[in-house]
């Protein structure tokens, strides 16, 4: 789990239903109680593209504190009373039910909205490891056996190379995924992206490799990779 200070952090990330771009919106920390506030960089963009502050949380300036996890996240999370709660926790390598971790192991994903809380990277962390989907492997390609005209193909355990993209207008950190024989698969998600730059200029060690691949019509979940940073 991220550390800074002595405090848990969370990010919480939105996602453009349209453009499928995620946002870093707010912040969820602990440290005897519980914070959340906005990040105003990845807030205002995701309101120009569609965002609305969320209904519990609606004065974004206001840093909002709280004893017990805020009802508004503890809610996206199952209920500790549930028959099958021992097996949940258990998927998440939890041995007692805590909302905190909960949230960043599970990310406290609903049907009904594009939100997500992520587990972020700090690099003065020992022992680094995040498991993400490549983002925008769709634009690519991989998938669709007509439009790969170079058979490219990947395998389970196959080491993947991190790029810089310069020339990207979206993301000025923005990280390639390549396969050995430059071919791009897509990208590291937003809200990884500076930190695996700042890795990059700072010649961290670092190791990503494919731990899963299912292809599907929408493509865009169907690569996860396991990230180490040394």
């Amino acid at each position: 789990m991220s550390r800074n200070n002595g405090r848990d952090y969370l990010y919480l990330v939105w996602k453009d239903y349209k453009s499928r771009q995620r946002y870093i919106i707010g912040e969820l920390s602990r440290n005897g109680k519980y914070e959340f506030k906005y990040l105003e960089d990845g807030l205002n963009k995701a309101i120009e593209n569609g965002f609305e502050p969320l209904i519990a949380f609606t004065n974004t300036n206001e840093v909002y504190n709280n004893y017990e996890m805020f009802p508004a996240f503890s809610s996206r999370l199952p209920d500790k009373r549930r028959r099958d709660i021992k097996e949940i926790l258990s998927k998440y390598n939890l041995e007692k039910y805590d909302a905190f971790d909960l949230l960043k192991n599970g990310g406290g994903k609903l049907p009904t909205d594009s939100l997500e809380f992520i587990d972020p990277i700090f690099l003065e962390d020992s022992n680094i490891i995040r498991e993400f989907y490549i983002a925008g492997v769709g634009h690519y390609d991989f998938c669709d056996n007509k439009k790969n005209e170079k058979n490219i193909s990947i395998e389970k355990n196959e080491e993947l190379k991190l790029i810089k993209d310069s020339d990207n207008n979206h993301d000025k950190y923005s990280i390639k995924i390549e396969v050995k024989s430059s071919y791009t698969l897509g990208y590291i998600p937003a809200f990884f992206s500076k930190a695996v730059f700042d890795a990059l200029d700072d010649k961290r060690n670092m190791k990503c490799v494919v731990i899963n691949k299912e292809c599907n019509n929408l493509c865009e979940e169907c690569i996860k990779v396991r990230l180490i940073i040394e």
